[in-house]
């Protein structure tokens, strides 16, 4: 008969295990001394315990070391890594000095190499950067780069979103209206542009024929300082954005930027040469070219301030105005077509995006979510120019009354 108590329990005389002694002592007429006295002692149960555990270990590693010489036999030899030979604590070689100098020059060679590969790169990513010479521009003007910018990136997700989107299916025509889109943004503003300037008078030089000077000597020895020429926001071209040179009785402003609707010049007298040397009389003419040239202006006997490295009046009776004004009128019915369809197309597609709600947003996601985004941004921007319209509006007119 087998007692599950604890030798432990029998020995430290621990009342369940003497109860459950004298229980067995009365079924069974066994004593509880004579129990306690078949044990071993503390000692030797403690090394018969550790022999055991020892006896195991051992049968363990033979086991262990049959089994790898079985592997042995079967699959060969194993070899080990070459991470496995290498020391825990291996020290890294310390960077030489040729190294450094390395690092240095390849840094210096990228260094030298990213602005030369941003000004090729420049244009196709940002056309409409605004770090260019010349005055910076200031008030509402400044947003403009920047709304062209994102414009322009959003044109070319557009682009992508289309043509990840033409195998899925929508039965709302969203594909359409991206594409519609796309055609009604840049592609129709280089159209209007076409238009505004097809006959627009622009030009690219700008030539001064002096025929007198103040002190009536030989017109070749005229003397300016340089020449103000006005773009057709009436505002002076800086003077890091032309070329300017004296041959002869001739001063010739050459624009880098390409031809330009001049709307008014000035002349700036000479800094150190006297007053008799400055120019009274002169033909102005224009040419795209430098080859064809068209008159622009015509001056005798002007007036010329004495003062040195000082401007003359304005010049702005140009012969060639009227035929710009005309190319600006068509220009401006163009523009008010193309802001009219746009506005149509954009009406348009609100409505179809609210249609592809249950159509679309399953089958072509990306599609659906990104004309959504576009509905949204676009009319948000309307009513917050709307807005602010109104408020400068009012604002102008409140003030307008209150001064005297």
């Amino acid at each position: 008969v087998s007692f599950p108590v604890s030798a432990a329990g029998l020995r430290n005389g621990s009342k369940t295990g003497m109860k459950f002694v004298e229980d067995a002592q009365v079924l069974h007429g066994v004593k509880a001394k004579d129990w306690i006295s078949f044990l071993p002692p503390k000692s030797v149960r403690r090394t018969d315990l550790q022999s055991f555990l020892n006896s195991d270990h051992a049968a363990l590693d033979v086991s262990t070391a049959s089994r790898s010489r079985n592997e042995e036999f079967l699959f060969g030899t194993p070899t080990k890594s070459k991470f496995q030979l290498l020391p825990w604590k291996t020290k890294l070689p310390a960077p030489k000095e040729s190294m450094m100098q390395g690092l240095a020059v390849a840094s210096g060679v990228v260094g030298a190499a990213l602005p030369a590969v941003w000004s090729v790169v420049q244009p196709a990513v940002d056309p409409f950067s605004d770090e260019k010479e010349g005055d910076k521009e200031t008030g509402w003007c400044k947003f403009v780069p920047r709304a062209l910018r994102f414009f322009y990136w959003s044109d070319l997700i557009s682009a992508g979103v289309l043509l990840h989107s033409l195998y899925f299916v929508c039965d709302v025509p969203l594909r359409t209206w991206l594409a519609g889109g796309l055609m009604l943004g840049f592609p129709l503003t280089d159209a209007v542009h076409r238009v505004a300037t097809r006959g627009n008078p622009r030009f690219k030089v700008v030539r001064f024929t002096i025929n007198k000077i103040r002190g009536a000597a030989d017109p070749e020895n005229f003397q300016l300082d340089s020449v103000v020429l006005l773009n057709r926001c009436g505002a002076p071209i800086h003077r890091s954005l032309v070329d300017q040179r004296h041959e002869a009785n001739y001063w010739f402003v050459e624009i880098r930027e390409g031809p330009e609707l001049v709307t008014g010049y000035q002349l700036i007298t000479h800094r150190t040469e006297g007053a008799e040397c400055d120019p009274v009389s002169w033909v102005v003419e224009g040419s795209v070219d430098g080859v064809n040239w068209q008159l622009v202006d015509q001056c005798n006997d002007e007036s010329m301030p004495r003062q040195r490295e000082s401007a003359s009046q304005q010049y702005e009776d140009l012969l060639h105005l009227p035929d710009a004004q005309a190319a600006f009128r068509q220009g401006f019915l163009a523009e008010a077509a193309a802001c009219a369809a746009s506005f149509a197309w954009l009406v348009l597609g609100t409505s179809w995006v609210s249609a592809g709600t249950e159509a679309c947003v399953d089958s072509a996601p990306h599609l659906w979510y990104w004309s959504y985004f576009l509905v949204v941004v676009m009319w948000s921007s309307l009513g917050t120019v709307t807005i602010g319209l109104i408020v400068c509006a009012v604002a102008m007119i409140m003030v307008g009354s209150k001064s005297p």
